[in-house]
């Protein structure tokens, strides 16, 4: 029932960026689907993304209390709309300080709070792992091109043929031992 909760089902369901996240709101359910054009692709494709809003994210929004006379999903602390996409992220940083979780290091060797987009990568990993192709991955978080999608396809698919390969070897390894016997 907490706005941080429901910013963390927003992000992970809809693999979403923090400046749509936060200007999401009642208005742009239609049908059981968000329904939004994401900020990045505005002067682009003005693609229209249309997800259908899955339990979880429904029971987060149920149990969300809502201000009146306020369009968007997140809101302040003061029940206002978050003035910018950054004051969002910043907001989600300070929830993630106060929920315990640590900095981490990163592949590139550096310190990193956790983040809204953080979020977004996960939300594309699941989907990578629930076995989405690259153009179904696209239609959820409004990527526009299958090359910046690739990242998260190739690190599922390094994983899989990972344990393929453990897998033939523990086969192996198991019957070399009965072999033996």
């Amino acid at each position: 029932g907490t706005v941080a909760r429901l910013a963390i089902e927003l992000l992970l369901n809809l693999a979403a960026r923090r400046y749509d996240a936060h200007l999401l709101g009642q208005q742009h359910i239609r049908d059981g689907r968000l329904c939004w054009r994401p900020h990045k692709t505005l002067r682009s494709t003005n693609k229209m993304l249309k997800v259908r809003i899955i339990p979880e994210f429904q029971a987060a929004l149920d149990a969300t209390p809502r201000s009146e006379n306020v369009l968007t999903f997140l809101t302040t602390d003061r029940g206002k709309p978050f003035a910018s996409a950054a004051a969002f992220g910043n907001k989600f940083a300070d929830w993630c300080r106060a929920a315990g979780l640590k900095p981490v290091l990163c592949d590139d060797g550096r310190v990193r709070s956790f983040r809204a987009h953080g979020l977004r990568k996960a939300a594309l990993r699941a989907l990578a792992h629930a076995g989405c192709s690259g153009s179904e991955m696209m239609n959820v978080s409004g990527h526009s091109s299958l090359a910046q999608l690739q990242e998260y396809l190739d690190e599922v698919e390094q994983e899989r043929m990972a344990d393929a390969a453990i897998d033939k070897l523990i086969k192996q390894t198991e019957a070399e031992a009965g072999e033996g016997q």
